[in-house]
């Protein structure tokens, strides 16, 4: 039986061995992987329109996000609107209020233009922009990627010769059905005709509930980008309704909302990649600003030496 004993609890060893590795594995892997930012804030900060511009009082979008989350209010963004409002009361599932015009008010977006026959090349803007949409160098004409500028506003006070200028800019969908749909067309009875005919297998007439509806999300979970605009609906509809102008018009709100979100996304990235730099130009700043404090604390303390060094040898003259 003694002979028996260590034969037992070699599978013993060698799980409880196993179960450590597992648990040092998951360990490392949870540590590696942790979420250490608040989802809550994260949501909040999706819905902010990334123009970091500071006038709700905080520095970025980010930090208003977690002011938020803490309890202040949602209608100190401008640039975002009463939209963004409700989008953050939709969320945060409380009363939508209206926007708090002492933080500024809503405009059409605009985005920075300099005007460079008058540009010096101070590169003063630079580093004021938040997103880095300024390409400039001292002494050379500078400009301003308009596809990266979030309209912020803040390179235009540190411009000593005043060459900025803040442009409205063309909206996306300009050339979209945004208007109203008019027509004397009969309500739609459901025939399904439109169907039959749909090349693509969509279902037209229920598509275009969606939309006459402004139900965006619905209109894209029945595939609206998938229709071919073809006709084909319109011309079998006994109500002569003019579908693929319901349809045209709701794809272009939908472009819109998605190069809203795409841009804000842009945004984002390029202001974390922006306060990665200055964190990186800060750290080596201060890595030099201590190497001069300790190069001058070892002046002193090698002056200091050598005046008390003097001070003895002229003592010990004297004494001669």
């Amino acid at each position: 039986m003694t002979a028996l004993l260590p034969a037992l609890l070699h599978p013993v060893f060698a799980l409880l061995g196993l179960g450590l590795g597992i648990g040092a594995l998951l360990g490392s892997v949870a540590i590696k992987f942790r979420v250490t930012s608040d989802p809550v804030v994260e949501k909040i900060n999706a819905l902010l329109p990334q123009t970091q511009c500071g006038q709700c009082g905080y520095p970025g979008c980010k930090p208003y996000a977690q002011a938020i989350a803490k309890g202040d209010a949602i209608n100190k963004c401008a640039p975002g609107g009463e939209t963004t409002i409700e989008n953050m009361a939709d969320l945060l599932n409380i009363p939508a209020v209206p926007l708090d015009t002492t933080y500024g008010i809503e405009e059409v977006r605009k985005v920075a233009v300099i005007r460079e026959a008058e540009c010096i090349g101070c590169a003063k803007c630079i580093p004021a922009c938040p997103v880095d949409a300024i390409l400039g160098a001292p002494k050379f004409m500078h400009t301003v990627i308009e596809s990266e500028c979030t309209g912020c506003d803040l390179c235009v006070e540190p411009c000593p010769v005043d060459c900025i200028d803040m442009v409205p800019i063309a909206s996306e969908d300009s050339n979209s059905y945004s208007s109203p749909i008019t027509t004397d067309s009969l309500p739609c009875i459901n025939c399904g005709l439109c169907s039959v005919v749909c090349p693509v297998d969509l279902q037209p007439h229920i598509l275009y509930k969606a939309c006459q509806a402004g139900d965006i999300d619905q209109a894209q979970e029945l595939n609206l980008m998938h229709c071919i605009e073809c006709s084909k609906c319109d011309v079998v509809c006994p109500s002569h309704i003019p579908l693929v102008a319901f349809y045209q018009q709701s794809k272009s709100v939908l472009k819109m909302e998605t190069n809203t979100i795409e841009r804000a996304e842009r945004a984002k990235h390029r202001f974390e990649l922006h306060q990665q730099r200055l964190e990186k130009l800060n750290a080596v700043e201060e890595q030099r600003r201590q190497k001069r404090a300790q190069l001058a604390s070892q002046n002193r303390q090698q002056f200091s030496s050598e005046n008390i060094q003097t001070a003895l040898e002229r003592v010990k003259a004297k004494r001669k």
